[in-house]
């Protein structure tokens, strides 16, 4: 019996958007289960898809990468892709890999 590593759930759908809400651990395993469910939403024709990660307790470069292909993927779709409370260290690591310059970060 394997555990969940990662928890997606929606939080809210209304005429804002979606928010979704990420908890656990994102790495290349994680990233990899909840990828393609991501990009689903992101083609779902929301104008705006607000990612809370608050819950993340680790996130790797695996997980930033998702992150950043989600972003473009949400353009694609005519969406936006606004990233809430990033912990710290997460907010970190996408600094040290550049990856912080095109995602939009919002304050709940």
């Amino acid at each position: 019996m394997t555990t969940a590593l990662i928890d997606l759930k929606t939080v809210a759908r209304d005429d804002r958007g979606l928010r979704i809400a990420l908890a656990g651990e994102l790495d290349f395993y994680t990233a990899g289960q909840v990828g393609p469910r991501l990009r689903e939403l992101a083609g779902s024709g929301h104008r705006n898809i607000v990612l809370d990660l608050c819950g993340l307790a680790f996130c790797d470069s695996a997980g930033i990468d998702l992150l950043t292909r989600l972003d473009r993927h949400c353009r694609v779709a005519g969406t936006r892709l606004l990233l809430c409370d990033v912990p710290p260290l997460v907010v970190k690591s996408m600094r040290v890999l550049s990856a912080d310059h095109g995602l939009k970060f919002v304050v709940s």
